[in-house]
């Protein structure tokens, strides 16, 4: 994965994931991203574009060197049209996958221990109040 930090003609996404957070928000990881949140569904590259928030053109520039490092993998055509996917067999998609199960598990994590930081704790005897505003 590169480390490049030029942002997308269409400006910052709004809506990095947590993978991004960590790996960096790059054109290349906007892609594994991508098909990492889709795994199991194939693609057009128009729609790998559009779902990363890239151009077609830098998507072009930049998807020739995700296949030749075995990241991304042609799947089936439709037509004239190729479909993509990832390539579940690589090394590094594997511990890509194994990093978003990590960051998911401690984001939960984080969530449960907030909702037990909010309850208000009352008796068996009291009834519960709702939290006016």
């Amino acid at each position: 994965m590169v480390n490049s930090s030029d942002s997308s003609s269409k400006g910052e996404r709004m809506d990095k994931s947590m993978l991004l957070e960590v790996i960096g928000d790059t054109k290349e990881n906007r892609i594994l991203d991508f098909l990492i949140e889709g795994k199991g569904i194939d693609y057009t590259k128009k729609e790998i574009a559009d779902g990363c928030d890239i151009s077609r053109p830098t998507l072009y520039k930049v998807f020739l060197k995700l296949i030749k490092e075995g990241l991304v993998r042609p799947t089936r055509r439709i037509g004239r049209v190729q479909l993509y996917s990832l390539n579940m067999n690589s090394e590094k998609i594997k511990a890509l996958l194994k990093l978003e199960e990590i960051l998911l598990r401690k984001s939960f994590e984080q969530i449960e221990n907030l909702q037990t930081k909010v309850q208000i704790p009352y008796s068996h005897t009291d009834k519960p109040h709702a939290i006016r505003q």
